[in-house]
């Protein structure tokens, strides 16, 4: 990224390594992993700052002109396997579109599957769509582009962002499919990611799955409160605003230390035309928060089944929970059951409205539970 940006606090997207905050032993324990070929599952929760994390990565290894190629792709917005074999077949065509004839021969590879070059228009990156009529048209197109990418490079790095995904595509032998011929290719380290764990960490973990100890399980957690608060200051400071540490400590409490909503309100006080920022700036900001997103959590109420949006109002009031389950709790927010508890439990973390972090279970969205405790217990 050129230049410097008007707001230093990102919300979305990477704008390289000065706008970037410490996660270095992470960064490196990664390096270090796609120098020595092995494959990484990197969880966490979303938005803990996992995908700034892999692009920063990527960033780093793209300023070593002996580093390997990285093929980045989010499977997040795929729904089959047409679609992943889509978005894995843009990302390499996009990395490697420099390379003479590369469409040609990519096309080629892949005639059987009808496939179309097209390009965005706001980007003016290359895509590619195939036409599938079966899974073994999807083991076809992997199996041949990992062949392609064997022939052409022994450097090259997949890193397949949300890859619990694939467990909600309508094919349910994804995982034997990808694992067998990724397994063909030990050359070719894998990054897989994701933030629903629930679903992630059985993929490789549990025995008799597919994918069972072929990665290595690494977890992302919350950037560390000394570091963020010195990278905050500075931030400030270069902006010529002045922050305290009781401040960002104030910050922290309300965001639970959570990367991405420590980082947006940050990006509001930013903007704002006063040089000092005082607690009543800061409780004005975080009143705004919830404001403007008052349209969206009050239709929540609308999508859920009443038990599961009273356990939700439940857990935001307390702040998180350690016992769900537990009488006091139950009899305090009058749930009906701890059986119905559990139920909703489960469909609420399908659903990833809530999760379990370091064994204490919280609404999922930091603004959301700021939302729904002011509204039902008068806090937040």
């Amino acid at each position: 990224m050129k230049g410097k940006i008007s707001n230093p606090f990102v919300t979305g997207g990477y704008a390289g390594p000065e706008y970037f905050c410490d996660r270095e032993h992470e960064s490196a324990h990664l390096l270090k992993a796609i120098s020595s070929k092995r494959n990484v599952t990197l969880i966490s929760l979303r938005r803990m700052g996992k995908t700034g994390l892999l692009k920063h990565v990527k960033h780093q290894l793209k300023h070593n002109k002996h580093a390997p190629s990285i093929i980045y792709t989010d499977l997040l917005p795929t729904m089959n396997g047409n679609d992943m074999l889509n978005a894995l077949s843009s990302a390499l065509l996009r990395e490697k579109q420099h390379e003479k004839n590369i469409f040609e021969k990519i096309l080629s590879l892949l005639a059987s599957l009808r496939p179309k070059v097209s390009w965005d228009t706001l980007t003016g990156q290359p895509s590619l769509e195939l036409a599938l009529e079966s899974t073994k048209d999807i083991e076809f197109g992997f199996s041949h582009l990992m062949k392609f990418i064997g022939d052409i490079s022994n450097d090259t790095v997949f890193m397949i962002d949300e890859f619990q995904q694939i467990n909600r595509y309508p094919e349910k032998n994804m995982e034997q499919l990808l694992r067998t011929v990724i397994q063909t290719y030990p050359s070719v380290p894998f990054i897989f990611s994701g933030s629903s764990k629930h679903m992630l960490e059985p993929m490789f973990a549990a025995p008799g799955r597919p994918f069972y100890q072929s990665s290595e399980l690494m977890y992302l957690d919350k950037i560390a409160g000394s570091e963020y608060r010195e990278f905050i200051t500075n931030k400030f400071i270069e902006g010529k605003k002045h922050i305290t540490t009781e401040a960002i400590e104030k910050i922290f409490e309300w965001t639970r230390l959570h990367t991405y909503y420590v980082q947006y309100i940050c990006n509001l006080l930013f903007e704002w035309e006063q040089d000092e920022i005082s607690f009543e700036l800061i409780n004005t900001i975080f009143q705004r928060v919830l404001t403007s997103f008052e349209p969206l959590f009050a239709n929540y109420r609308n999508l859920l089944p009443a038990q599961q949006y009273k356990l939700l109002q439940a857990i935001a009031v307390e702040d998180g929970i350690d016992k769900p389950t537990s009488g006091s709790f139950i009899h305090k927010y009058k749930l009906t059951s701890a059986s119905s508890v559990n139920t909703s439990l489960k469909a609420l973390t399908d659903k990833e409205m809530i999760a379990s972090d370091h064994g204490r279970w919280y609404v999922y969205d930091v603004f959301f539970s700021r939302w729904l405790a002011r509204h039902y217990g008068g806090k937040g």
